[in-house]
């Protein structure tokens, strides 16, 4: 069933963005300019027409829980060092703006529950979120907000499905890249999507982990890419709805404006 909606007036922005980047400069030029520094980031990532906005961070990364699919996933940033003054750029947005930090999700997670709710404006330069439907704002390159439909975002996590993401530890199908997923989608129809991409798991020349059962490493690859959307978390009781695959990725109401 498809369901209007009009453009919501509040936004959420990825503050993890905002605020690393915002730490990065004050280790070089001081705190004495912060508070307006990240007054003005955050004003030059509010669309126009904004009633309201909501900063979102993630929790810590080896609370995620797309490591209890593969733990692999993001594990080379646990050796990183963050900005020196990270923290005090976060607190200083959490004190500023309204925040929400939930206690297993990524900032993506958020945006990506409160876009395809039709609740927020996602705004972000991740291009991960173009898997999830709902209005979207990228500051960097888009001159308006813009409507990604269900079967745009579907198409796109069922690319990142196949590709992975080297980046983060998600390794997807061996000998899978932008053009080869491409090709395979044009190919396919939509309804044959799912069961495409489990059979190329379960075919050896695919397999990234041998030790694995491929059904488990499809499972766990989709979840890694898959960024949550509307009825697969519960902040009331902090439950995650995981993606399954015998359900597929088109059992949601369209959102049209």
């Amino acid at each position: 069933m498809k369901q209007k909606m009009k453009k919501p007036k509040i936004a959420i922005l990825d503050a993890d963005i905002i605020a690393y980047k915002a730490a990065c400069w004050v280790d070089i030029e001081g705190v004495d300019d912060l508070e307006a520094r990240l007054r003005d980031d955050v004003r030059n990532w509010t669309p126009s027409g904004i009633t309201d906005i909501v900063v979102a961070f993630s929790c810590p990364r080896k609370k995620n829980f797309r490591r209890d699919s593969w733990p692999s996933y993001k594990a080379k940033r646990d050796s990183q060092d963050s900005p020196e003054h990270l923290h005090i750029c976060r607190e200083y947005m959490m004190d500023y703006w309204d925040s929400i930090t939930e206690p297993r999700l990524e900032a993506d997670d958020i945006l990506g529950i409160r876009a395809s709710s039709g609740d927020m404006i996602a705004v972000t330069i991740d291009k991960d979120l173009k898997s999830v439907p709902g209005y979207h704002w990228n500051p960097d390159k888009d001159k308006d907000v813009r409507y990604i439909t269900q079967e745009e975002a579907d198409r796109f996590f069922i690319t990142q499905w196949m590709m992975g993401d080297s980046t983060d530890g998600i390794p997807g199908l061996w000998r899978i890249g932008p053009k080869k997923a491409e090709k395979l989608m044009n190919e396919w129809e939509q309804d044959e999507w799912v069961e495409n991409i489990i059979d190329m798991y379960e075919d050896p020349k695919y397999t990234p982990e041998a030790s694995f059962i491929p059904y488990q490493i499809a499972l766990a690859m989709a979840r890694c890419v898959r960024i949550l959307r509307d009825g697969e978390y519960d902040f009331l009781t902090k439950e995650i709805t995981l993606w399954d695959p015998k359900v597929g990725a088109n059992n949601e109401k369209e959102l049209i404006e």
